[in-house]
């Protein structure tokens, strides 16, 4: 983990490294040193802006679905857990379509991860609480007539279900 933090830094000193060997043993010109250590310096600025542009779209991203979710399922779900622990046989069909509309906004946030745009421990916190909501028996069962069309879900349905796999193909 320490060399991926600051691999931007060793490629600078493996450039120095190499530069001095090279003109040691080699006896190279000095203007080859120098444009080994530029290339070396180059590499680093552009593994370096490489992580800023990843955390800052990281952020908008975060920060997107964080607000949607606030905004148009947080209450909803929250609600649906409620009554599904007083009553088991609650019907949540005038919801349908707002589960579809979280199950496609799950799939998108799981697409960004595929796409390594969001990290392995916001992935794994998200998950549990998709996993919480699509497991609510009423909820499950459009999430199951849903696992039909479940390439239309960039992999979610393997990636939360994979006790589902070989159903209703």
């Amino acid at each position: 983990m320490f060399f991926c933090l600051y691999f931007d830094f060793f490629v600078v000193i493996l450039s120095l490294i190499t530069a001095i060997l090279l003109y040691k043993l080699l006896n190279v010109k000095i203007e080859v040193l120098g444009a080994i250590i530029a290339t070396g310096i180059s590499l680093s600025f552009g593994i370096r802006q490489y992580k800023i542009e990843n955390d800052k779209m990281f952020k908008e991203l975060f920060q997107e679905f964080n607000l949607k979710y606030d905004k148009k399922f947080n209450k909803t779900l929250n609600k649906i857990d409620k009554k599904i622990k007083r009553d088991l046989s609650v019907s949540i069909d005038k919801k349908r379509d707002l589960i579809i509309d979280y199950i496609n906004f799950c799939s998108e946030e799981y697409l960004w991860y595929k796409k390594k745009r969001i990290p392995l421990d916001v992935w794994t916190s998200w998950k549990k609480g998709m996993l919480y909501f699509l497991n609510l028996p009423p909820i499950k069962e459009i999430v199951l007539e849903q696992y039909c069309q479940k390439d239309s879900y960039y992999g979610l349905f393997d990636e939360l279900f994979p006790d589902l796999k070989g159903n209703n193909k």
